[in-house]
């Protein structure tokens, strides 16, 4: 007999059973599918279910989001008659005249019987059906059938669809260039009003009834009728990325400069274990770092190194950000790393000529980032030319140890090399986070799951595990039992709580007596795992990894450039694991994207252009900043069957000519 959807959902990891008790409960209410019933009550998330189903009936999956921003041409919709839309839930979303193809989106595509009728009714030959929930094609019917603008409101504002859009912020508008006028100064020092509440957040303790640490509640979204002026720490950054992007938009040479410095600094930053609180205060540290300074001058601790006459500007200018928002109150971190970026790991930089772990880390990451940036970007740099990849990297090797923090110039080496961006498209943005206090232990278990081909991150309190967990920003949790017995089973009950993170595979490791590991399992561990062999441990953490990904575990847009990452190579890493998904180009005002399936280009688009010519027109762009999303859905019809190992010849050859 075959398993009811509850009972494979719970096979799956992705609810627990009293999950689905719930949810059958308010079916009983409702009358509606237990899927829309576990999305309705917050249970399981909608793409999580998605994914699921799409799986099962060999098909893909349309959001609620997609579906909310679909543009449906009338001719299409004319297609299927309205009242056979709204009694099977189904939603046309295109057709191909000559294939005499129509895709649609339904409850249930797995319905021969429907998709031959529907066949019938519209002419076609052949019908396409990807899989949705009941409650989002009911809504679409009423938006593009009736005009129903509001349609989505409530089912958005519900939560039904968690998705953000993962198109780049659009920048227009360009105010005189090297220095903030009074109306981007009074956006920022705006923005920064709500920084203060945000930070308070921050500062404050937090604890659950227990007395022991709590995981974070999520501050991505404001829900209806909550407090005002209340504004998460990514909406924050990113708010200020457009503002501060806007002002470099004249400077030629450092046109997206800081965005740049603070996605890579980011990556770093988070390579090197630091919390949550610490890695937003190098975004803004990253964002606010030129502002004003010179607009003819662009100070770097390799520039500085080599011009005493640069150094001792620099001594002067290191300050302005800092002195221009003295009264708004930023975190203590960013001003300490606004204050120490231009210091040398040998004590010969500047202003205080302070050294090694003295300087904050995030001021060192600034340093080495922002120097290799200014070296390879910049011809006016204080060594009077714009150096190659390779004599940059040469220029990081040669100076670990002397200007840069030994550690963080080799993983900027990793980075600007390119390994660590093929790394994290291969695992399509997959990754494990690694809590454990001890140092050494750390470092060993880090090297042990690195070494087994996944992308791994550690650190060495419970607060960055709880962090990890309230950004659901790993895919396996590693948590050692030296953070604490009461504590490892209180982050255990917040995680299996949450819809988010119930199936989230947590691997313990530890000693456990029988009893404790007893409780940790009823708790909600996946496993526990003792630490003597650790690369015992890693490769059990890669298969939970695996299972993971082959029960539909969702992957996360990865981002970058072809500074790090040229196009060729690019497309070769996409090709090699024969991705799915879409790869978003921009550069400036330019962009376009190619759909691909299986590693193969489906679809591309590029200025209002679609096929072939957009297709070439892509492989052109020399330089362009990325986005890969491994669950992005393509709503139009395919229209081409493009080899990626084909186009990266095609691509080095376009750029070479």
């Amino acid at each position: 007999m075959a398993k009811k959807l509850g009972e494979r959902l719970i096979e799956a990891g992705l609810v627990n059973a009293a999950a689905v008790e719930q949810a059958l409960e308010h079916q009983k209410i409702t009358g509606h599918k237990l899927g829309d019933c576990l999305v309705e009550l917050g249970l399981l998330q909608e793409a999580g279910l998605l994914r699921f189903l799409a799986s099962e009936f060999q098909t893909r999956f349309v959001s609620a989001d997609k579906l909310a921003k679909a543009r449906i041409a009338t001719e299409v919709l004319d297609r299927l008659p309205v009242r056979l839309a709204e009694a099977q839930n189904v939603l046309p979303l295109a057709v191909d005249p000559e294939r005499k193809l129509l895709s649609v989106v339904a409850a249930e595509p797995q319905n021969k019987a429907l998709m031959d009728e529907i066949a019938l009714v519209t002419g076609m030959s052949e019908v396409y059906a990807y899989v949705g929930l009941r409650s989002a094609i009911a809504a679409a019917i009423r938006k593009h059938y009736y005009g129903d603008p509001t349609a989505f409101t409530a089912l958005l504002e519900s939560g039904g669809a968690q998705a953000r859009s993962p198109d780049f912020p659009s920048r227009t508008g360009a105010p005189e260039h090297g220095r903030t006028t009074t109306s981007a100064r009074s956006s920022l020092t705006g923005l920064s009003q709500y920084r203060m509440e945000t930070d308070a957040r921050m500062r404050a303790p937090r604890t659950s009834s227990t007395g022991t640490p709590a995981v974070r509640p999520s501050t991505q979204r404001r829900e209806p009728g909550g407090p005002r002026g209340m504004v998460s720490d990514s909406d924050y950054v990113e708010t200020l990325g457009i503002l501060v992007g806007l002002l470099e938009q004249d400077r030629q040479r450092h046109r997206g400069h800081s965005a740049q410095l603070a996605r890579q600094a980011g990556i770093i930053g988070q390579r090197m274990g630091m919390p949550h609180k610490e890695l937003t205060a190098l975004s803004i540290a990253a964002y606010l770092h030129d502002l004003g300074k010179p607009a003819e001058r662009h100070f770097s601790l390799a520039s500085n190194a080599v011009n005493p006459e640069w150094k001792a500007q620099a001594k002067v200018a290191c300050r302005a950000p800092t002195r221009m928002f003295e009264t708004v109150h930023l975190p203590a971190q960013v001003n300490t790393i606004l204050a120490q970026m231009y210091e040398a790991w040998d004590g010969s930089g500047t202003p205080q000529g302070a050294k090694g772990e003295d300087i904050t880390l995030g001021a060192r990451i600034l340093a080495a980032v922002d120097s290799f940036l200014e070296l390879t970007k910049n011809p006016g740099n204080a060594h009077g030319k714009a150096f190659t990849k390779n004599q940059a990297l040469e220029h990081l090797r040669t100076n670990a140890g002397v200007l840069y923090d030994p550690v963080v110039a080799d993983i900027v080496i990793q980075l600007q090399s390119g390994e660590l961006l093929r790394h994290r498209l291969e695992s399509e943005g997959r990754q494990v986070l690694i809590a454990e206090p001890d140092e050494a232990a750390r470092g060993e278990l880090l090297e042990s799951v690195l070494k087994q081909g996944l992308v791994a991150h550690a650190l060495s309190t419970m607060e960055g595990a709880q962090d990890g967990l309230a950004r659901q920003d790993c895919d396996v949790l590693v948590v050692s039992l030296r953070l604490g017995q009461q504590e490892v089973m209180e982050l255990l009950r917040q995680a299996r709580s949450a819809p988010e993170t119930a199936g989230l595979p947590i691997a313990v490791v530890g000693e456990p007596d029988a009893p404790t590991r007893e409780r940790l399992m009823m708790g909600g561990a996946t496993t526990v795992l003792p630490p003597g062999d650790r690369a015992a441990v890693a490769k059990e953490v890669r298969t939970l990894l695996e299972d993971r990904v082959h029960h539909n575990g969702p992957g996360r847009v990865v981002r970058g450039s072809f500074d790090e990452l040229p196009l060729r190579e690019l497309l070769r890493t996409l090709a090699g694991g024969h991705k799915n998904g879409r790869l978003h180009l921009r550069q400036h005002t330019l962009e376009g994207y190619l759909h691909l399936e299986r590693g193969r280009v489906v679809f591309a688009s590029f200025g209002g252009h679609s096929g072939e010519p957009a297709l070439q027109a892509l492989l052109k762009m020399k330089q362009a900043d990325f986005q890969y999303d491994p669950d992005a859905l393509l709503l139009d019809v395919p229209q081409m069957d493009q080899d990626l190992e084909d186009l990266q010849a095609l691509a080095g050859a376009v750029n070479a000519g």
